[in-house]
């Protein structure tokens, strides 16, 4: 199993340089449910710090999808931080989908998402959730590093509350026998496997 990636911002940036940062690729940061606002503040100082550029962030809510494409171009190669996905339904998400191709650019894209909209994405986006990947990162509560601690409290947490092991959990992802529910999609990233999502 590979190992829990502790530093999102440092993570994600190391995986943009290495394809480039003109590759046009696409992440997730799993927002902590605790103070997100102040995580998302700190995360995106940290991503502008790995890359030595601001990083832009651009707010979903309320825009339709050629107002969000027309965003994103302007410019379209720098990086950009996506927020406001959460609350996105059906119609919303295969918007989205339908449009992958015009939100393509070349620069970065993070989409700051809570384990429900990672839900959304990962059911009703199916193509956009292609552009990610496993590229999939839980935010501690200060935008940085989730400590050891923290992570095995929250996986003994669903552990207990569930009554399944890690392994079991990775064992009905791979068989398609995972539950769709938030709370799964977040056990799989904090098991590094958000490519099972």
């Amino acid at each position: 199993m590979p190992d829990f990636i502790a530093e999102p911002a440092f993570e994600i940036g190391r995986r943009l340089e290495m394809r480039g940062l003109d590759s046009g690729a696409w992440s997730v940061a799993l927002k902590p449910a605790q103070d997100p606002d102040g995580a998302l503040e700190d995360f995106a100082m940290d991503l502008a710090a790995k890359f030595d550029v601001p990083v832009r962030q651009v707010c979903a809510t309320g825009r339709p999808v050629g107002q969000l494409r027309a965003d994103l171009h302007a410019p379209d190669d720098d990086t950009v931080l996506i927020t406001g996905l959460d609350r996105f339904d059906l119609d919303h998400w295969r918007a989205l989908d339908i449009n992958r191709s015009g939100l393509a650019r070349r620069g970065p894209i993070v989409l700051w998402l809570s384990a429900e909209g990672l839900t959304g994405l990962c059911r009703w986006a199916p193509n956009l959730k292609s552009f990610i990947g496993g590229s999939m990162f839980v935010v501690a509560g200060h935008g940085g590093m989730m400590t050891a601690e923290e992570r095995q409290q929250r996986l003994e947490q669903l552990t207990a509350h569930y009554r399944m092991s890690g392994e079991e959990v990775i064992r009905r992802a791979e068989s398609g026998a995972l539950p769709t529910e938030p709370q799964f999609v977040e056990w799989l990233v904090l098991l590094g496997r958000g490519d099972l999502v």
